[in-house]
Order: C-alpha cells, then sequence, then structure tokens
C-alpha cells in the first residue's frame, strides 16, 4: 500500500513542451526519466501556475508529480493542503 501524502511529502516534478511528448509527431525525449525539481507540496500545487507565467500562457506542457516513484495527481496534491488547513482552522477556534 503506497504511503499516504502530508504536508512534509516530497514531490518530484517533471515537465516537458516537446510536442512527440503528447503524442504528436517528432521524436519524443526521456523527460520522465529526468531528475525533475523536488519542491515541497505546497509548491508542487502552484507549479503548473508558475510555468506557465514562464514559458508562456499558451504554450502547450505536459506536467508529472510523483512521491517516492507513485504519480500522484494535483487533485490528491490540493486535497492534503485542504484538509491541513480545514484542521488548522479548527485548532484555532477550540485551541
Amino acid at each position: 500500500m503506497p504511503k499516504a501524502l502530508t504536508m512534509r511529502s516530497k514531490i518530484t516534478v517533471r515537465w516537458t513542451t516537446n510536442p512527440a511528448d503528447m503524442g504528436y509527431d517528432g521524436r519524443p525525449s526521456d523527460w520522465k526519466e529526468s531528475g525533475g525539481e523536488v519542491l515541497s507540496i505546497r509548491q508542487a500545487s502552484t507549479f503548473a501556475y508558475k510555468l506557465g507565467r514562464k514559458i508562456g500562457e499558451g504554450t502547450n506542457k505536459l506536467i508529472y508529480y510523483t512521491n517516492g516513484g507513485r504519480e500522484v495527481s494535483l487533485g490528491e496534491i490540493n486535497e492534503v493542503i485542504n484538509a491541513w488547513e480545514c484542521a488548522a482552522r479548527e485548532n484555532r477556534r477550540y485551541g
């Protein structure tokens, strides 16, 4: 059973703008095997937005998030952040 994500989890983010990696004609790269960037879970949640600002909003891109070799979705990452923020609000209310 895979380990659950927590706020302390580190996420490896890999990305490409090569059209061949997205199923179009051309020569695919080995972008999924590259080292990638290791980010905190909160940094990973905003990575797509910041990458869009860096390379141009209209540029097609493919982003791959992993944790310990397991692919994770942006939805999973956001669920962890939302649960943590909700728990923090509850602790302030009753603490």
